[in-house]
Order: C-alpha cells, then sequence, then structure tokens
C-alpha cells in the first residue's frame, strides 16, 4: 500500500512539472532604434539561417534588410553577423492580436538620456499614454537599462514594398548563405586565438555598422565575440589595432556601439570571449 501511494505521488509530481515545461513563455524580441536605419530587430545569423529565411520570417524585403546592413556583401556574409531586420512601426499592434504567437512581443531596454516621450513619439509615433497603458510602473520614471513592453510585431500587416515578395519567398534556402570565415581560416591553416577580457566601447552615434579593434587580429577579417552573461555570440569586422596608450592595458578589444548593443552590453566596460585569426 505504502509503494502504491508513492508511486502516485511520484506521477502527480511528474504530471505537474510536464505541464509546467508546456506553459513556459517564449523568450521576447528586443526592438532597437537605429540612427539613419529606425526601428529594427537585431538577428544573428546562425547556421541554417540565410536572409532569405529572415525575410519569411519578419515578412520583410530583401531590400529593405540589405538597406538597414549597410556593410553585409550579399555574396560574403559572415555567419554570426548581427543582421538588422527592419521593422515598420505601422506593424506593431499595441493591444494583444487574435491568434499570434507570443514569440512576436516586443520589449524595448532603455538607453541613456532616453524619455518615454521620444520612445513612443519619436520612436514608434504613439502617444505616451499607449506605452504606459502597457508599462503601469513607467509613473514613477523611467531607469537606464529598464525593460518596456512596446507592443506585438504582426508581419501580416505589412505591405508592399516593404513586404518580402513572393518571388523571394521561393528562392532556394542555400542563396546568401553565410560563410564561416573563422573555419575557413583554420582550414587554410591559420592559427585561431581565443582570448577573454575585457570589452569596452564609447557611447555615439548608433548606426548600422559592427566593427571592432584589437592589438594584433589580422585588420579586415572576422572577430567572434561573446557575451558570456547573456549567452550571445555575435561576428564583427576587425576594423583595426587599438592604438597604443589610448586605453588601459586591461582592455582586450574595443568594439562599436552597434556590436554592444547587439551583444547587449549595457555598460561601457563588460567581460567577453573572443576568437579571431592573426
Amino acid at each position: 500500500m505504502r509503494y502504491l501511494l508513492l508511486f502516485s505521488l511520484l506521477c502527480i509530481t511528474l504530471r505537474i512539472s510536464g505541464q509546467a515545461e508546456n506553459t513556459e513563455v517564449p523568450p521576447k524580441k528586443f526592438i532597437h532604434y537605429l540612427d539613419h536605419v529606425g526601428l529594427v530587430l537585431i538577428e544573428s545569423l546562425d547556421p541554417g539561417m540565410t536572409l532569405y529565411g529572415f525575410s519569411r520570417k519578419y515578412n520583410v524585403s530583401i531590400d529593405s534588410i540589405l538597406a538597414a546592413n549597410p556593410d553585409l556583401v550579399p555574396n560574403a556574409i559572415p555567419l554570426g553577423y548581427p543582421v538588422n531586420i527592419p521593422i515598420w512601426p505601422g506593424s506593431i499592434s499595441f493591444s494583444p492580436p487574435a491568434g499570434i504567437n507570443q514569440e512576436m512581443e516586443l520589449v524595448y531596454q532603455v538607453q541613456p538620456k532616453e524619455t518615454l516621450y521620444r520612445i513612443s513619439k519619436g520612436f514608434l509615433g504613439v502617444s505616451p499614454e499607449t506605452i504606459s497603458n502597457l508599462n503601469p510602473n513607467v509613473g514613477q520614471g523611467l531607469a537606464i537599462g529598464q525593460v518596456l513592453k512596446i507592443g506585438w510585431y504582426v508581419p501580416s500587416s505589412i505591405k508592399a514594398p516593404f513586404a518580402a515578395s513572393s518571388v523571394a519567398a521561393g528562392k532556394d534556402s542555400i542563396l546568401l548563405k553565410p560563410k564561416d570565415y573563422i573555419l575557413e581560416a583554420h582550414e587554410a591553416g591559420n592559427k585561431i586565438q581565443e582570448q577573454k577580457g575585457l570589452a569596452v566601447w564609447k557611447p555615439g552615434n548608433v548606426n548600422a555598422h559592427f566593427y571592432v579593434l584589437h592589438p594584433t587580429a589580422k585588420v579586415g577579417s572576422y572577430m567572434e565575440i561573446t557575451n558570456p552573461m547573456l549567452k550571445r555570440t555575435i561576428t564583427a569586422k576587425v576594423a583595426g589595432h587599438i592604438p597604443p596608450g589610448l586605453y588601459q592595458s586591461n582592455v582586450g578589444i574595443v568594439v562599436s556601439p552597434s556590436t554592444a548593443r547587439a551583444l547587449g552590453a549595457l555598460d561601457q566596460q563588460f567581460y567577453a570571449r573572443w576568437r579571431y585569426v592573426e
């Protein structure tokens, strides 16, 4: 009898645990505002994904994606590159649309010197009340790094010429496939260096350029950078070497503001890991 009772309790525990797993809330999508580009989602070009894949997923034309990523060369896209996916403000619903996937819920992380008015009117084109209704705690003021609920992305509301074309949707997935430059360099006999340490960046105009400075990395190559705190990895182009004496001796890499944002770094100094070719 005692064993039967224990077995019953075990079944109930497993059932409750299974229900908890099934009700896990999918991660939210962070939306950003870039100067001269507008609202974007930043998606790392991971293995198996292509620009056409992003086009179909978000119903955004390839031309719009390329325009939001001036550094991209269509036939030489580095694996792990943080691609800016342009978001038309009219595609955002400020109330939960019926039947929409929870993964399309959008959030925004408050940056230095930003106000509720600037985020709502300047970025989204709506009244501050629209955003405050989604975030009752904003009446106490915004804090740097605070995460605001923005709304829900509705891809089906996007129309031409911004929407993905039927031609792009029918393209083979191998087109515009990213290249693993780190792997190619290793196979070519080049030594891949791995380091970890302090990464820094300076606030400035946030654009669509993802680059990094390093003391010895090959200029023009690509560096794989990881923010271990957020488990976020991207690839950025080595634009040059760190000028001697400009930074403290313990600084390992200097990244652009866009690179820092793609890595989720809010503080101007953060711990990182990186792989590169000398």
